[in-house]
């Protein structure tokens, strides 16, 4: 936008006229500058970028931002010849140009502002391939990549000196497009792994205890007989499949992201031919899907203390609190939870004011030394998923949530319990077995040393 200013001092124009062309540059700068950033952070990378109503209309902004400067660029470049021109029209004709750029920017900007908070859903992934970290590239295939970009690169800048250039047009022009056509690109299957429309989308409803049983029992009723009720592919019809079903554990959601597994299951898995799949697509709505998803994610987690899988949050619970702070467990982010089952007639845990405790009941009535209760049976019956153990096992069990909401270590009612994370917050090898304050604090830390910094976007 800077270009705008300096084509108007080049040409002369009156003073006024300057003035008022450097004011609607200096304006469509900081409007840009607003846009993408607000754009930016909103959007969350690539994936949002490309895919999201946000995103569309930070390259909206983008593109115009490309247009305004190579129209400068150009004026620029023409100095000489428009100095001779009628420069009372020329200038009106540039500032209402530029007074309309400026415009149609604000109005982005405030679009972006005033979007819905669903407006980051992805809708679309617009690719047949995506990145992913975790596949692995041979140095040739990435020698042979960044060889390409060079020549690219290189072809693209000799474009533009060709646009620009008084003398030796044609020659820029055939050598760039020597280089563009002579660029030997790796297959994306080399560098790229599949992708789907709905590869980057994410379940928009909360991960509560509510929908968490409310997709088990879905499972039960649609994919158990083929899958096991314990999700290790031996259902009672899984004999007599073409295919054995596969196991819906941990390994399951290790560097698979949610978008594809709900792509997968919304178009009958891997063998749409099998009558079972037809019907189990045909049964189940888009929010059931994401429902059967988090029953599978919590009951991996509790199968193998989430080894092996991304980080899941905390259930969100309803709950009374003593202070009235909150009704839900969602309401206590920003602050370390520890989440407790509450053993009937035994003696209550030593608080520890470094966390708040809260105290799950199963609809016990009593006084509860605890700061917030949960004392729904669904509570209960969600977190004895998450600690892999029957509901009337789960009593004696602890959670720790971190400031953000994800479960972080966990501690299993037994002989000699520990706490225990697939992370390793709690030391080596994932375990601290010293459960007094000491050990506590130094989870604490542990945590606040080595936070999760995946975003949440989920509603509560």
């Amino acid at each position: 936008m800077l270009a705008w200013s300096g084509a108007a001092g080049r040409l002369r124009v009156k003073a006024s006229g300057a003035r008022s062309l450097n004011w609607l540059a200096a304006g469509m700068l900081a409007a840009s500058a607003l846009l993408l950033g607000i754009g930016w952070h909103t959007v969350q990378g690539v994936p949002g970028l490309l895919g999201s109503r946000l995103g569309h209309l930070a390259l909206a902004a983008a593109g115009l931002l490309l247009l305004a400067g190579l129209c400068a660029a150009w004026l620029r470049s023409r100095a000489d010849e428009l100095r001779v021109a009628a420069l009372p029209a020329w200038r009106r004709g540039v500032a209402a140009a530029v007074g309309a750029l400026a415009l149609l920017m604000l109005m982005l900007a405030f679009s972006i502002w005033r979007q819905p908070e669903d407006a980051l859903a992805l809708a679309n992934w617009p690719f047949a391939w995506r990145y992913d970290p975790g596949l692995p590239v041979s140095p040739h295939t990435w020698n042979r990549l960044w060889l390409a970009l060079a020549q690219s690169a290189a072809a693209l800048v000799l474009l533009v000196c060709a646009l620009f250039a008084r003398r030796w047009r044609l020659a820029l022009l055939g050598v760039a497009a020597v280089l563009a056509f002579g660029a030997s690109w790796p297959h994306p299957r080399m560098l790229l792994t599949e992708a789907h429309g709905t590869s980057y989308q994410r379940s928009p409803l909360a991960f509560s205890d509510a929908n968490v049983l409310q997709g088990g029992r879905l499972y039960r009723q649609h994919c158990a007989s083929c899958h096991g009720a314990a999700a290790d592919g031996r259902g009672t019809r899984a004999a007599g499949l073409p295919a054995w079903p596969s196991v819906l554990g941990a390994a399951l959601f290790d560097n698979r992201l949610e978008g594809e597994l709900y792509w997968r299951v919304a178009r009958g898995g891997e063998a749409p031919a099998a009558p079972s799949m037809h019907g189990f697509q045909a049964a189940l709505r888009p929010d059931e899907i994401w429902r059967v998803l988090d029953y599978l994610r919590l009951q991996a987690y509790g199968a193998s203390g989430g080894t092996g899988m991304p980080a899941i949050p905390a259930p969100v619970v309803e709950l009374a609190c003593r202070d009235g702070r909150a009704s839900r467990l969602s309401g206590l982010r920003g602050l370390p939870l520890r989440v407790v089952a509450h053993v009937k007639d035994a003696p209550d845990e030593p608080q520890d004011p470094r966390m708040l405790t809260v105290a799950l009941t199963r609809g016990a009535a009593g006084d509860v030394n605890a700061d917030c209760v949960a004392a729904s049976a669904g509570a209960w019956d969600a977190y004895a998923l998450a600690a892999g153990v029957p509901p009337d096992g789960l009593a004696g069990a602890q959670f720790m949530v971190d400031r953000r909401g994800w479960l972080r270590a966990r501690r299993l009612p037994g002989a000699a319990p520990a706490w225990t994370s697939a992370d390793n917050v709690c030391g080596p090898g994932g375990r601290m077995e010293n459960t007094t304050a000491r050990g506590l604090g130094e989870l604490l830390l542990a945590m606040d040393r080595a936070p999760i910094d995946i975003p949440d976007l989920r509603r509560e």
